[in-house]
């Protein structure tokens, strides 16, 4: 047994705010032999940034004492794909990790709650990984926690997603009523010669998977859909 005093970051005011006194307990039927810990923000470094939610991370995976691996990226957890949690549940498959740390549950997914509880309970009942999510204290391990407090949290992070979408056409709306509305989003330009080297080079992939290529290394605000990636590649003569 072994005690320690853990302090809980809080990013928003860039402090620690508070300190529980904690005892570990190295419970032989509750090992770990690697955890990942996976972090998530919707938008670049410029407006928010996932250190914030990897210092947390890391320190509660070193006071236990646990190997991890890291994992983050900026997408958006509602409508976004997420290639790097995709990732992470594919090694969690081959058995590369036992564990999943996440900050709260709302930086995995704010997806529908029957779809994110239902990818958490084949994670953890098929696949045998134990999940945690800090900020919450969400841990599979904790029947109570895991069976009614996250169910709770699900509906919350999905819920926040869709009132802000229904805000956003709301002032769409009004601006539009105003006559000061310019459109949405600027159209995305597409690089032709990036365009035609992964095309060229397709090996018989999909267009999901050549769109991943193309977005690999650029911004967010540069990747494109791989229905907008195949329009342009008919376009351009590559398809």
């Amino acid at each position: 047994m072994k005690s320690f005093r853990y302090d809980i970051y809080d990013g928003l005011s860039g402090r620690n705010v508070r300190g529980v006194e904690c005892i570990l307990y190295f419970m032989k039927d509750m090992p770990c032999k690697k955890a990942a810990i996976y972090a998530r923000c919707s938008t670049d470094e410029k407006r928010q940034d996932v250190e914030t939610q990897l210092r947390e991370l890391r320190r509660y995976c070193e006071a236990f004492e646990w190997s991890f691996d890291e994992f983050f990226e900026y997408d958006s957890g509602f409508k976004g794909e997420q290639p790097k949690l995709q990732e992470v549940i594919k090694r969690i498959k081959r058995q590369e990790f036992d564990t999943l740390v996440v900050y709260s549950l709302d930086r995995f997914s704010r997806q529908t709650p029957s779809k994110v509880n239902r990818l958490l309970d084949e994670l953890v009942e098929q696949d045998g990984v134990r999940f945690i999510s800090r900020l919450e204290g969400i841990d599979s391990a904790n029947d109570l926690t895991w069976n009614v407090v996250r169910p709770l949290f699900a509906y919350f992070a999905n819920l926040f997603s869709k009132n802000l979408s229904e805000k956003i056409r709301a002032g769409i709306r009004l601006k539009r009523e105003k006559g000061t509305y310019r459109g949405g989003r600027p159209k995305k330009t597409i690089d032709e010669a990036r365009l035609q080297q992964i095309v060229r080079n397709r090996n018989g992939q999909g267009w999901r998977m050549l769109a991943k290529l193309y977005n690999e290394g650029l911004p967010r605000e540069k990747r494109i859909s791989f229905m907008a990636l195949r329009r342009a590649a008919i376009s351009f003569g590559l398809a």
